[in-house]
């Protein structure tokens, strides 16, 4: 060994022990080429590379990078990450910010990646489970989210956004008592989580818990009176008890907060006709279609409306126009063949009504209106089929009961 190696090893050891990592690195490095065998070298190289994998980037670097995120710099935010992960391969604060910022830029599968990285590197890193979490739900990767969040909660259970996150998804599962459990755990951690006691709500009207689904509401409302969806939600609880001026009163406080609230105003047009207001239920339901012209229900309920005023053209039309947006909306398609029927459209009606069936071959109501076309075309023994199968599906079905009574009669 040369005395330049030498002293190059001995300064190499020397600013090491210091911290000057790179600096070392470099030395290391000129002494292998000069004698690529050097085992000191080598040994002084992978000392530093395994230093720097178990290093933490220093505080200051992640708050520069998390700032950059913040002011909305995401590419910035990204390469400033990428330079980093270089030195500190190891830290998952990195990942979970560069996951972040996939995330904002619509990048989720890179998201996901990201995020994976974090807790892989520390699986007790309870945001990054979270995040991976929303990443997953958003993908469409419904058992991955549920394990993500299940992990977040098994690390730190007092987590009312988790909490409330795996709630909705097993509200759309149509697993209403986990779901119940998880917005009941949420509203627990957090009494002030308005959204939650509004999914609470939503989750105990579903399972027919109408009173409950009340208060729950009533609660979101109390925490923020500008919740223009738990207004609507209030007012679609209080239709169901009856209190149908109640819910008008819920409908209008909705719409006050969000006047472009389609829903609510065709849910206020419903209450109106409960009322037996059709004319002021025909310019809710109006409002609701220049709001989103689209609304396949808006245009059904009208449709029923304008049937009531006897405007049987215009019901046709609107569910007509039901049927354009959604050509699988069952009770569109009956009562399209309603408005047919009285117009004397039978063989119309009688399409219909297959078309409903076809979709729903248990729709008791459509069997029933199918035998009543059959039986006035004269068609007695498909009437009495009909109607012999409304009275299977729906025994408490009365009217077809008499009808079914009469054809065998008529026979």
């Amino acid at each position: 060994m040369t005395i330049k190696i030498q002293r190059l090893l001995e300064r190499a050891k020397k600013i090491a022990k210091k911290g000057v990592h790179e600096e070392a690195q470099k030395l290391y490095e000129t002494v292998l080429e000069d004698s690529p065998n050097n085992q000191e070298a080598k040994k002084g190289l992978l000392a530093l590379q395994q230093g720097k994998d178990q290093r933490s980037a220093p505080k200051t670097e992640i708050q520069s990078v998390f700032a950059l995120y913040s002011n909305g710099q995401t590419q910035e935010a990204l390469d400033a990450i990428e330079a980093l992960t270089k030195d500190y391969p190891n830290e998952p604060l990195l990942y979970n910010i560069s996951g972040a910022c996939y995330k904002e830029i619509g990048q989720l599968d890179d998201a996901a990646k990201s995020f994976e990285k974090a807790v892989t590197l520390k699986p007790d890193y309870v945001e990054a489970q979270y995040n991976l979490g929303v990443v997953f739900r958003e993908l469409g990767q419904v058992d991955a989210a549920i394990k993500s969040y299940e992990n977040a909660i098994a690390i730190k259970h007092a987590y009312p956004n988790v909490h409330n996150n795996l709630g909705n998804i097993f509200l759309e599962l149509n697993q209403l008592k986990p779901a119940v459990d998880h917005f009941e755990w949420a509203v627990a951690y957090s009494p002030e989580f308005d959204t939650a006691h509004n999914n609470l709500g939503s989750t105990l009207l579903a399972l027919g818990q109408v009173d409950a689904a009340v208060e729950s509401y009533e609660k979101a409302l109390a925490i923020n009176p500008d919740y223009a969806e738990a207004h609507n939600n209030l007012g679609i609880a209080l239709h169901r008890l009856g209190k149908i001026d109640a819910a008008v009163e819920s409908y209008e406080k909705a719409l006050a907060v969000n006047p472009d609230y389609a829903e609510a105003h065709n849910n206020l047009g419903n209450a109106f006709k409960g009322l037996g207001q059709l004319d002021t239920a025909v310019k809710s339901f109006e409002k609701a279609l220049a709001v989103n012209p689209d609304y396949s229900n808006a245009h059904n309920n009208l449709g029923i409306i304008f049937k009531e005023l006897g405007q049987l053209d215009a019901a046709v039309e609107s569910y007509k126009k039901a049927l354009a947006v959604n050509s699988d909306y069952v009770e569109a398609h009956n009562n399209l063949g309603n408005a047919f029927k009285e117009l004397g459209q039978l063989d119309v009606a009688v399409e219909s009504y297959k078309k409903a069936l076809a979709l729903r071959p248990d729709y008791a109501y459509a069997h029933y209106n199918l035998g009543n076309a059959f039986k006035e075309l004269g068609q007695l023994d498909d009437a009495t089929k009909s109607y012999e199968k409304a009275v299977a599906l729906k025994p408490d079905l009365v009217e077809a009961q008499d009808k079914l009574g009469n054809a065998k009669m008529s026979k």
